[in-house]
């Protein structure tokens, strides 16, 4: 199976790629490759950046679940995106990837491509944009992980979030936590979210929920458990106080 899409956001291209990695021997494991690029009008060059790759082993944690955890945890450490294209990538590859997990079975070992160019004239054509797009496509992935830039590994675990460079961080603050407000889902109170990012369940109208103070919604339960591992967002990593803050 192969899935891809591109899309222009300004002066940028998202290009989305999905594979799946066929080998016997590879286990349950998500890679996600990082591609990017600044192409020049004037000469038509692209100077590309060597690839991150981050590798998740997924256990006994199932695909469905594993997914948004990864890409929320993968794309801030996406470097050279301005803020409010870097939103419209996180929204873009929460919903491609949400898609492709949906096509595969547990235990499968899938692979996420992303390339990401940028133009260095503000005001590029649209053959401009065009152009650079074929210019990273032209680029393959690397093979050899050799040749690629950093290389990190990830072992996630059912209930907990740990390995080398992992998700398990500084838990949040007890009185931020405690102090967290619980609302139910039905009574609207402005949440944007149709499900819970950490469990996948839908809120129905006597979800309790709690907002974190960057808007996101989570079931409060889901959250407080969260909090109590990471002080971080679980889709965009924003800190929230911890009990060694200042």
């Amino acid at each position: 199976m192969a899935m891809s899409e591109s899309h222009i956001l300004g002066n940028t291209v998202v290009h989305l790629e999905a594979n799946v990695v066929l080998a016997p021997e590879v286990q349950s494991q998500v890679a996600v490759r990082i591609h990017s690029g600044d192409f020049d009008c004037l000469t038509h060059t692209l100077t590309v950046v060597p690839a991150t790759i981050h590798r998740f082993h997924l256990g006994h944690v199932p695909l469905r679940r594993a997914i948004p955890r990864i890409v929320s945890y993968v794309l801030p450490r996406i470097d050279g995106i301005h803020d409010t294209i870097w939103r419209l990538c996180n929204d873009l590859l929460h919903r491609f990837s949400s898609q492709v997990a949906a096509q595969m079975m547990d235990g499968s070992a899938i692979e996420l491509v992303v390339h990401i160019g940028l133009l260095l004239q503000p005001r590029g054509s649209n053959q401009d944009m065009e152009l650079m797009t074929e210019c990273m496509l032209e680029n393959p992935s690397e093979d050899d992980e050799e040749m690629a830039g950093d290389v990190y590994t990830y072992y996630l675990y059912e209930g907990v979030d740990g390995g080398h460079g992992g998700f398990r961080g500084v838990p949040g603050s007890r009185s931020f936590i405690e102090g967290l407000q619980r609302l139910p889902y039905g009574r609207g109170n402005g949440v944007r979210e149709e499900e819970c990012a950490i469990c996948l369940m839908e809120f129905d109208a006597q979800a309790e929920v709690s907002k974190m103070p960057c808007s996101h919604a989570f079931h409060s339960r889901c959250i407080v458990q969260w909090l109590e591992r990471s002080s971080l967002c679980p889709l965009c990593r924003s800190q929230t106080p911890t009990d060694n803050s200042s």
